[in-house]
């Protein structure tokens, strides 16, 4: 065909095609413009896919989340490179109330037979610490006896026998509680509880700020804020002494030896020396501002704690050189076991007072040591009572010193080797008998109490301090927190319910710091937002990190040089007759320290969110709010009572004696 034809026979089709396509268009104008659409669909589909899925995979991943979280949900700790575990010395749990089974492990168990608990009587069995520590801590305790004790005592008679069982008491007490903080995970209890009651306590700061204008009398409109729910300690200098005394009553049968307690003069002896001597003293030192601005410069300072200057002292008996009895005449009230051995009425008597005790064990093996060295040290012995002793010794180890034996005692772990190896002619016998004499000790004391009749009880035993005389006064009362609230004794008292952690519905250190924020820092409502919305991310994560640095900031603390110096800045405060106090230039330069390290601890990206003046009139409130001493001494006693409460779960048993304690007032 010729190629002119061609061309023109293909235009002529075009035209025909055109025509029917606009005749379509007119006729069905909403089909052309859908059929438009698709193909612009399908071009964009292919060009820019990759674009819609991320789109619609966000809008799915976004509505996905919203269904299946809610606030309460947290995603787990993301620093995978820190994780605080609490530590544990592995001490042997303690049952002041009663004798643990040697079988299933439970008090006063009534199916099988109870076995001795030694670290009832000692609890300090196992306990060293640096000798550093261990000498001021003995020299504080010391202090105690010549200030309370030997000025009256000393008087009377100078017998020590008497000072010494008052070493072993106190030496008691301090092994219990250190072994019962052992068992605690302190992190855990600071941003669990102790900063939740703390939140309560700024918040009452800040309402009573509002009402006033000059910082002079913000402690005492945070007082009135308070009202009903003010600490009963707090009412009066009088009424924080009582507090105390039942207080230290009511932990006495945890801490005091067994059958401690049952010795009424002992009891109230202690609970004056405690209460109002070392107790009351020591608040005042830990609610002082001066006090509260160093601690809280250890904890906020980035700068590298300071070193020891001195290796570490070596590993000492816990309060063992405390301990050793000073006396050097013999009681005349004091058993010797030979006695009781060759008196058969005595020898019941204290067979009968063992099994009470579940220690009848300890009692046997001194008999069959004492009938072992008659034996054993006979001159030229024949080879067949050689092979008798060595079978003997055997049935002692199997008995006494084997970790699955019924009447397993403690012994020190060389005595139980020497056992094992059999070196019995030299060694053994000098040691067991040494060693028999210390496990028994503590028993036949207690058998000499138990055997005096009870003494009448006086309708009133009361040894109080609190006469109204002046020179009580002046020893009760001081400058810095005068009568604590001045409340009067007719005033209307509300039964002292843990306020702090009943009201409070934030938890853990994230939704503290947003507490503070919207309280104190008063931060803009899109940054609150935005917190609540990254606290699904990071919560967990911040409570790890938190554990963790208050962890590390606790050892640094508990290093040998600054626990000696913490305790020696305590005995300055108790005793403080003998040294000079801080001057106020002293106290002012390091509350003005403490108040330019609060300030530099904001970082400088939240003080971009909510500005400069903000900072400053926040960071200024809260240094105010401890600049308070009565203020703080209602934080101590509110902290104090958790503390103890986590010390002694036990007491939460006990409610009707907390009820008591604070009903009398």
């Amino acid at each position: 065909m010729v190629p002119w034809i061609r061309a023109m026979a293909e235009k002529l089709r075009q035209r025909l095609r055109l025509d029917v396509g606009r005749e379509i268009c007119r006729q069905y104008p909403l089909f052309c413009f859908l059929l438009l659409c698709l193909s612009a669909a399908s071009l964009l589909l292919n060009r820019y896919l990759h674009i819609l899925m991320i789109f619609w995979s966000f809008v799915a991943g976004v509505v996905t989340f919203y269904c299946s979280l809610g606030p309460d949900s947290l995603l787990p700790n993301m620093l995978f490179t820190i994780k605080y575990k609490p530590k544990q010395l592995g001490l042997q749990e303690l049952f002041p109330q009663g004798r643990s089974c040697a079988v299933c492990g439970k008090v006063k168990c009534k199916r099988h037979r109870p076995s001795l608990l030694l670290e009832n009587y000692q609890p300090w069995i196992d306990m060293k610490i640096s000798s550093k520590v261990d000498a001021s801590l003995s020299e504080v305790l010391e202090l105690v006896l010549e200030n309370f004790v030997y000025p009256w005592y000393r008087d009377v008679t100078d017998d020590e026998s008497f000072v010494d069982e008052l070493r072993i008491t106190l030496r008691f007490f301090a092994s219990v509680l250190i072994r019962r903080i052992h068992k605690v995970d302190i992190p855990s209890i600071i941003t669990k509880k102790l900063l939740k009651a703390a939140m309560k306590h700024i918040e009452v700061i800040v309402k009573a700020s509002q009402k006033v204008e000059n910082t002079e009398f913000l402690q005492q409109a945070a007082l009135e804020e308070y009202g009903p729910e003010l600490h009963v300690a707090l009412r009066s200098r009088r009424d924080e002494l009582h507090y105390l005394r039942k207080l230290t009553e009511l932990l006495f049968p945890y801490v005091l030896p067994p059958k401690a307690t049952d010795c009424r003069s002992l009891t109230l002896l202690l609970r004056e020396i405690l209460s109002g001597s070392v107790f009351l003293p020591s608040l005042d030192f830990l609610a002082d501002p001066d006090t509260v601005n160093h601690l809280l410069i250890i904890f906020i300072v980035d700068s590298p704690p300071e070193k020891a200057t001195e290796p570490p002292s070596p590993l000492v008996p816990f309060l063992q050189k405390f301990a050793e009895p000073r006396n050097k005449k013999p009681s005349v009230l004091k058993l010797e076991l030979k006695q009781i051995r060759e008196q058969q009425d005595l020898l019941f008597r204290f067979m009968n007072f063992l099994k009470q005790e579940g220690a009848v064990h300890v009692l046997q093996i001194c008999l069959t040591v004492e009938e072992f060295n008659d034996r054993i040290l006979r001159p030229e012995l024949s080879n067949d009572e050689m092979l008798s002793l060595h079978q003997e010794l055997q049935k002692i180890y199997k008995t006494y010193c084997l970790d699955e034996s019924i009447d397993k005692i403690r012994f020190d772990p060389f005595i139980v080797e020497e056992i094992q190896k059999r070196k019995i002619i030299k060694s053994v016998p000098g040691k067991l008998m040494k060693e028999k004499g210390q496990h028994l000790e503590p028993f036949i004391m207690n058998f000499i109490n138990s055997c005096e009749s009870p003494k009448p009880k006086p309708c009133k035993p009361e040894l109080t301090i609190l006469s109204p005389t002046s020179e009580n006064n002046k020893k009760l009362f001081n400058d810095l927190f005068k009568n604590n609230a001045n409340r009067a004794e007719n005033t209307e008292r509300k039964q002292n319910k843990n306020y702090f952690m009943e009201m409070m519905t934030v938890e853990g250190v994230y939704d503290y710091l947003m507490y503070v924020g919207r309280v104190v820092f008063q931060v803009p409502d899109w940054l609150h937002h935005l917190l609540m919305g990254t606290r699904i991310l990071f919560k967990n994560t911040l409570e790890m990190y938190t554990d963790y640095y208050i962890h590390c900031k606790l050892e640094q603390l508990f290093q040998e040089h600054r626990l000696v110096s913490l305790i020696t800045l305590l005995r300055d405060a108790v005793f403080r007759e003998n040294t000079e106090p801080r001057s106020l230039q002293d106290k002012q330069k390091r509350a003005k320290q403490t108040f330019d390290e609060m300030m530099n601890y904001i970082p400088d990206v939240i003080v971009k969110c909510i500005g400069e003046e903000a900072k400053y009139e926040s960071i200024r409130l809260l240094f105010d709010g401890l600049q308070q001493p009565v203020l703080n001494k209602q934080l101590t006693y509110v902290l104090l009572d958790i503390v103890i409460q986590e010390l002694f779960p036990e007491l939460n048993k006990v409610q009707k004696e907390v009820t008591s304690m604070t009903s009398w007032m």
